[in-house]
């Protein structure tokens, strides 16, 4: 006997050209998968991408040097801004984001430094898995680890110590480049907000490898409020924080705290645009 699902007319996909019955065959395949499946998805793709970049710079520029590549290939992965703090000699190295996350993760565990995964990792870990170009952490560093913290991550990461301490006076971010790799990774300051609070003492380690390596997660409540203040932020402009919201909602369904979502959305004063995810992904 086939099952009735019942959609709302509000309903909204995740794409313009994908009709609702495939969706929610795609979206039911990808709630079976672990969350360390989804991991490994998630750094296969990432990867893949970056490869791909890599050979089409050394394919466009055959006749051209190494360094004409390099340069060529972080313009496709990184803000243009960004590229000549890079050191990178010979090579790019491919990593996938889960798997440079866990080399930053270790480093900061090493300094007894406490973190967690956000941004589009964390929304691919609960929702729909995407490409990213970037990394988004938080970490509660102190000021009297700063010394020690530049020291872990050089010579490997471009690093900032100015940077650093800006970050932990405004309570914002700074930026970590690997010159093995090219990836950015944006670590935000953990600041005394409550929702900040909140949202980093109930993170979630996950484990995303079948070694068994782990990384902490925003929980996907918290995911889904994060995004909704991003969303908020840009004048509800953008289509890929509102896709990560509904992406999570759609494969997390029942398994979230409604109430805790709601309490914050009040506090956050995003109520509306919770119950507007709401009706577009049931």
């Amino acid at each position: 006997m086939t099952s009735i699902i019942t959609i709302s007319n509000n309903y909204k996909t995740q794409s313009f050209d994908t009709a609702i019955a495939s969706e929610l065959a795609l979206f039911a395949i990808w709630r079976s998968w672990n969350t360390g499946q989804r991991a490994t998805h998630i750094n296969y793709n990432t990867r893949s991408a970056r490869s791909t970049a890599w050979h089409i710079a050394k394919t466009t520029l055959a006749t051209q040097d190494k360094t004409q590549q390099i340069r060529y290939f972080l313009k496709k992965v990184l803000d243009h801004n960004l590229i000549d703090y890079l050191e990178i000699q010979g090579e790019i190295k491919m990593t996938g984001a889960i798997e440079e996350a866990l080399i930053v993760a270790e480093i900061l565990e090493f300094l007894d430094i406490p973190y967690l995964v956000g941004g589009s990792v964390a929304s691919g870990i609960w929702g729909e898995m995407r490409y990213t170009q970037d990394i988004d952490l938080v970490a509660d560093i102190q000021e009297s680890q700063i010394e020690l913290l530049v020291n872990a991550f050089s010579p490997r990461f471009y690093i900032s110590e100015v940077a650093i301490r800006e970050a932990i006076k405004s309570g914002y971010l700074f930026n970590l480049i690997d010159n093995q790799t090219g990836w950015k990774i944006d670590i935000f300051i953990l600041t005394p907000d409550p929702f900040e609070q909140s949202k980093f003492a109930r993170r979630k380690q996950i484990s995303v490898d079948e070694m068994g390596r782990t990384l902490n997660f925003y929980t996907p409540e918290d995911t889904i409020l994060q995004k909704l203040t991003w969303y908020r932020m840009t004048q509800k402009q953008s289509s890929q924080q509102w896709r990560d919201i509904l992406g999570i909602l759609k494969l997390q369904q029942s398994a979230l705290d409604f109430i805790y979502l709601q309490q914050w959305a009040n506090i956050l004063q995003l109520s509306a645009e919770l119950a507007q995810a709401l009706r577009e992904s049931i």
